[in-house]
């Protein structure tokens, strides 16, 4: 019979886990989620209180200008105006006919589809009936709330990306996402990772055609200063340190890729929130894509 073999570590003397009942760690984590849960309702009260739809007007204008026949990149905004439109043509082009439509029915509108986006999300969080996933959801319930406040599309794009990379409209959801928002292209390394070169292919050729109406337009004055960002390595530490933080983020998550490691979902939502130069603390979002993967390989299997 094999020997016994003792393990490299030993648990001190009344450090052993009888001494720390069930009942104790369920109390402990109730009582995380219960600051958490005071926490998102203190947050929430303070958003709710002011429903402004401030990214909705950048939307709403370039498709005004389109219709007006102005430049749909305009030269001399501020980087930090909410009128500012840093998105693909298409987008501006879905928004033309809705500007036919009072204001206030599309504000409403485009509220509840950002609102249904941010409940699959939080409702996928639930799911996983694990102590981590509510406490995940109840720290993006401000975030979320916040983004649907201001009319922002980030949590289609999450949901997009949370519910579509592992299926096989996979390359259509990255490229979508990747002509509104550049960054999102980095979910290809879960292709790359899979060894699915042909999907890899399919994307990049994908994304250049969503994102080719960009030359129909004059980009002179296209946005590329990121203004202030709250969570902004170019902001607070200046273009240097973001060029290095975004080369060393996107070369780790493609080494993991390459290696297929299970950390590669994390890793790519970390190097997303590193690259993008005008970031925010609700780019934390992106972290929930990987968890919410329902059909998420293991890599390791191959």
């Amino acid at each position: 019979m094999p020997r016994h073999r003792r393990p490299y570590f030993r648990t001190p003397p009344g450090l052993g886990a009888a001494h720390y009942p069930a009942c104790v760690q369920r109390t402990a984590q109730r009582v995380v989620i219960a600051l958490l849960l005071v926490n998102a309702i203190v947050r929430v009260w303070l958003i709710a209180t002011d429903w402004n739809f401030q990214d909705v007007d950048a939307y709403w204008d370039a498709a005004m200008r389109l219709r007006h026949g102005e430049a749909l990149y305009p030269i001399g905004l501020d980087p930090d105006n909410y009128r500012v439109f840093r998105y693909a043509p298409w987008f501006a082009w879905m928004w033309v006919p809705l500007t036919y439509l009072p204001r206030t029915i599309v504000d409403i509108a485009w509220a509840v589809v950002l609102a249904a986006a941010s409940a699959s999300i939080l409702a996928g969080l639930a799911r996983l009936r694990s102590t981590a996933g509510w406490a995940l959801a109840l720290l993006m319930t401000p975030w979320l709330l916040s983004l649907v406040q201001v009319g922002n599309i980030q949590p289609l794009v999450v949901a997009s990306l949370a519910y579509g990379v592992s299926r096989r409209s996979g390359p259509v959801w990255i490229a979508i996402n990747a002509s509104l928002k550049a960054v999102p292209i980095l979910w290809t390394l879960v292709c790359v990772a899979r060894r699915q070169w042909g999907l890899v292919a399919i994307t990049g050729v994908l994304t250049l055609v969503l994102s080719a109406p960009f030359l129909l337009y004059d980009l002179a004055g296209y946005m590329t200063d990121p203004g202030r960002s709250g969570a902004s390595l170019y902001y607070y530490l200046g273009p240097q340190a973001w060029a290095v933080g975004a080369l060393v983020t996107g070369a780790v998550a493609a080494w993991l890729a390459w290696r297929r490691s299970r950390w590669l979902w994390p890793a790519i939502a970390l190097a997303v929130m590193a690259i993008t130069p005008r970031s925010h603390i609700t780019y934390a979002t992106y972290l929930v894509i990987g968890v919410l993967q329902p059909l998420r390989d293991r890599l390791h299997e191959g």
